[in-house]
């Protein structure tokens, strides 16, 4: 929602590409803003509830807040408290709106209207470990958004340990989580106890998932970048970035297309090119 729109690659002789979504496509097709006030009010409106959202620092938190203040700004959802707990978070905020005349149109006419992209009322930015601890305490509905956006490190482990056995709170999960965090055992949703911290904690909080931040094109996306290449003028093609099944899946479908040396590199192998 605030970068610009990808332009297509000129001819290249290699092409490397990332493969994340190279077997699957984007659940969610709806739009984000509709889709992120749906959630909200669901989670923090219709009971009095809170939601725990872990985000990555760089990125998704700003994708996130950009989004939120867009709602609060049209008035689509109440003034309910918003907690960011990221040091690193506040300090890209800051490289956001510095930068922001590298971002798109639509995010840069909203910062001159707003006289700024993020900074909103009942936004709040937890500083301090101390502070950080005490929005346990809060009592009222409200969200957190905290790193890291794979539930593994950082302080929102403390914020799901505090939450999981709250049949009122919400986990909303963003981005993806590989397998053996925190998040990935959230996104896979059958699980009646998970382990945080050492400790065995009952799942009594509403797990939710929503891909419409992904920083990831889908296969069709993919499809279409593949393509705007020039076959003839194309040396070899490089696979990187992607669980083994997607890559192969993804392999497979270029190579239907015509495209040939598709190659997915192996850990220390060397390409003279």
């Amino acid at each position: 929602p605030l970068l610009a729109d990808p332009m297509p690659l000129p001819a290249v002789d290699y092409l490397v590409m990332e493969t994340t979504y190279g077997d699957r496509y984007h659940k969610i097709k709806e739009d984000r803003l509709d889709v992120l006030e749906k959630v909200i009010k669901e989670a923090c409106v219709n009971k009095p509830g809170r939601m725990v959202i872990p985000a990555f620092s760089i990125g998704r938190t700003q994708a996130l807040l950009y989004s939120i203040h867009q709602l609060v700004v049209s008035g689509r959802i109440p003034a309910i408290p918003i907690f960011t707990d990221s040091p690193l978070g506040k300090k890209s905020n800051q490289i956001y709106e510095k930068n922001s005349r590298f971002l798109n149109k639509e995010a840069q006419e909203f910062k001159e209207a707003e006289d700024g992209l993020f900074d909103f009322e009942n936004l709040h930015y937890l500083a301090s470990e101390k502070a950080s601890k005490e929005v346990a305490s809060h009592a009222e509905p409200c969200i957190i958004i905290s790193s890291s956006g794979m539930v593994q490190g950082g302080r929102v482990e403390r914020h799901v340990a505090q939450n999981i056995g709250n049949p009122y709170a919400t986990i909303l999960m963003i981005g993806y989580a590989v397998e053996g965090t925190l998040g990935h055992d959230l996104l896979a949703g059958n699980r009646d106890e998970l382990t945080i911290f050492g400790k065995q904690e009952k799942v009594m909080a509403e797990i939710k998932s929503l891909d419409i931040f992904s920083g990831h094109g889908d296969f069709d996306d993919l499809i279409t970048f593949a393509e705007n290449q020039e076959q003839q003028h194309l040396t070899q093609t490089f696979l990187v970035h992607g669980e083994e099944s997607s890559m192969i899946h993804f392999k497979e479908a270029l190579e239907s297309k015509g495209f040939k040396n598709v190659t997915i590199p192996s850990f220390n192998d060397t390409f003279e090119l």
